[in-house]
């Protein structure tokens, strides 16, 4: 052969060597074994020192940097904690699962004498709490334990009790640091409510820490340590990660939608048989495409003595498929607890039958309906809160348009109410077999209204069109003028029910 293709053949074999090595640095770094930490929290504080390991083994910032690239997915980044749950098995809790909630977390990286603050983090698990001295119960991260070791064969952490993971989301290289600090608060709940608040309230125990690599974090979320046997525990999918996140109507507010139940008859059109506020947020990835889908909402008004379950709809791309969750809370104080948690696995369609039986469910004990008779007091609805990940993300314009298609199926006539403009979703519905599929009357006057969440329902047998009057022009103009019908009622024929009171 040719000495010069010798040559060339000899120069091009080492140019793809060094290219394909310098591409993918990481695939020739070794998997980092997890180690524990020296620092812990204890009464519910942590102040941890990430380079000082158990038995003061010193840990570098090029060691954390390669737990940070081993735990890296799609181009993001994590340092990936383990904790080891140390609660008193008293109550509710015991040595098969315990578990704590975490108040607030923060990682503070120092470069060049710079500080950079680190603080979006996540665990597999989620729960509604209250604090202590409160009622009103939000959404906060768990870690689920029980006593014991896990056995992680093969790693740093054989033979200890880690349980649970806390990932912190790090997108920068951490070789150059000087010092990196993990400080942690967790909640103090409001035990007198009974579970779940009990459960995850923390004691005077210790939580022991360690840096885990990724295997062992596989090994520790697949483990699920605790988890069956612990009060309404909401999953976090954590793998379905998003860099931004696009709201309907926005970020802050919620669209109300109210129906007149006794389609296809206009009844007394007091538009207030049963209203409904939600709003819908997509968690979009690097790319654009909708990867989560989020939808949360409250009962507000029950004016209907007909009984009726209330979906939620929102048509994906034929061949779509979403797993996640559905949950139900009730409100503090409710003599009535409708708090449950449900898996979602779907496709095609996101269809939640969201509110079931809200004659029974949504009850004024004084009243036979609920915040819309003269002079009744405010009574506070359930809410809920839907969760899917999509397989493969979608664009936008391959998910149905907003305001998606919130509908009424009414037990004691079998009719579907949906917003104009949409369609029956049972093909055996009672709408098709009448042909009653047009959901607005003859005069134009819908039997589902979207309102911006400034609505005030109107009072029991008051036409909408009497408690708005400048409702009619704005039917009648096609829509173009009055635009702001809605925020200039009559007083007297209005119930006081404000975004304040039904928003918990």
């Amino acid at each position: 052969m040719n000495k010069f293709y010798i040559n060339y053949f000899c120069y091009l074999m080492l140019a793809l060597i060094f290219i394909f090595a310098s591409y993918n640095k990481q695939a020739f770094a070794e998997s980092p074994d997890s180690v524990r930490l020296k620092d812990t929290i204890k009464q519910g504080v942590g102040l941890i020192d990430v380079f000082k390991g158990q038995g003061n083994k010193t840990i570098s910032a090029a060691e954390l940097e390669q737990f940070r690239l081993d735990n890296t997915s799609d181009d993001i980044g994590y340092l990936v904690f383990g904790v080891d749950v140390n609660e008193a098995a008293s109550g509710s809790e015991s040595a098969i699962s315990q578990g704590v909630a975490i108040a607030s977390l923060a990682l503070t990286v120092t470069r060049n004498g710079v500080d950079t603050v680190y603080d979006v983090f996540s665990t597999q698990t989620q729960s509604m709490l209250a604090l202590a001295g409160q009622n009103n119960k939000t959404p906060y991260y768990t870690l689920i334990g029980h006593t014991g070791s896990n056995n992680i064969v093969g790693s740093g952490l054989n033979g200890t009790s880690i349980d649970a993971i806390l990932k912190i989301r790090v997108d920068d290289d951490l070789a150059d640091a000087s010092a990196v600090e993990l400080s942690i608060t967790l909640l103090e709940t409001n035990g007198s409510l009974g579970d779940p608040e009990a459960f995850y309230d923390f004691t005077n125990g210790f939580e022991d820490l360690a840096l885990v690599n990724l295997s062992d974090t596989d090994f520790l979320n697949e483990q699920a340590a605790g988890r069956d046997e612990a009060p309404l525990v909401v999953l976090t999918a954590q793998e379905a990660d998003t860099v931004a996140s696009l709201y309907w109507p926005s970020s802050t507010n919620y669209y109300v939608v109210a129906y007149e139940d006794e389609f296809p008859n206009k009844g007394d059109y007091d538009l207030n048989d049963l209203v409904v506020a939600y709003q819908v947020e997509f968690g979009l990835d690097s790319q654009g495409l909708v990867k989560t889908i989020k939808t949360r909402g409250y009962l507000v008004a029950r004016g209907g003595l007909y009984n009726h379950d209330w979906h939620l709809r929102i048509p994906l791309q034929n061949g779509s498929h979403a797993v996640g969750q559905f949950s139900l809370f009730s409100p503090p104080d409710s003599t009535l607890s409708n708090d449950s948690v449900n898996s979602i696995d779907v496709t095609d369609n996101l269809d939640i039958k969201v509110f079931s039986n809200t004659r029974t469910m949504f009850v004024d004990p004084l009243n036979s309906f609920v915040n819309t008779s003269v002079d009744s007091s405010i009574v506070k609805g359930d809410k809920f809160d839907v969760y899917i990940s999509l397989d493969t993300p979608l664009a936008i314009a391959q998910i149905g348009p907003a305001p998606f298609d919130p509908y009424l199926l009414v037990h004691s006539t079998g009719y579907e109410i949906h917003l104009s403009g949409q369609s029956p979703v049972n093909d055996a519905s009672i709408n098709i077999l009448n042909d009653e599929t047009s959901f607005v009357d003859e005069m134009g006057y819908p039997f589902a209204f979207i309102i911006p969440e400034g609505w005030q329902t109107p009072t029991e047998r008051v036409d909408v069109g009497t408690a708005y009057p400048e409702l009619l022009n704005y039917i009648q103009s096609g829509k173009t003028e009055n635009l702001d019908w809605y925020l200039n009622p009559g007083v007297e024929y209005v119930h006081p029910n404000s975004v304040e009171q039904w928003k918990w």
